[in-house]
């Protein structure tokens, strides 16, 4: 999962790339700067719960993927399996290109996720 995440964070220039738990567990990520993991994975646990609770009440189901956009940057947060991930990216960030860069990293997480018996 780390070299994925890594991969995935040099191609898109990424702040921090993340897979947690709903509940904010950092499974596994590749953090730049001054940023860290705990208070990352706790506040997209929040936005995950939330989107989820929100979609639930108006009967949607659940999210495929949240899209962020904020002053100083962007934030992609797509569920695959029982986990997500987490991507943080400046303001500048190209979103079709961090979301392209999203699918392909999920395909790989999603092929470590699986277990064959």
């Amino acid at each position: 999962m780390e070299s994925i995440l890594a991969d995935l964070a040099d191609r898109v220039h990424a702040k921090a790339c993340l897979v947690l738990t709903a509940d904010g567990m950092v499974v596994a990520g590749k953090v730049h700067g001054d940023y860290r993991k705990d208070v990352i994975g706790a506040l997209s646990s929040f936005l995950i719960l939330a989107t989820n609770r929100c979609l639930k009440g108006g009967r949607q189901g659940h999210f495929g993927q949240i899209v962020l956009h904020a002053t100083h940057g962007k934030v992609l947060i797509r569920g695959f399996k029982e986990y997500y991930l987490v991507i943080l990216t400046d303001q500048f960030s190209d979103k079709a290109e961090v979301e392209e860069a999203a699918s392909e990293a999920v395909a790989g997480l999603r092929r470590l996720a699986t277990i064959d018996v």
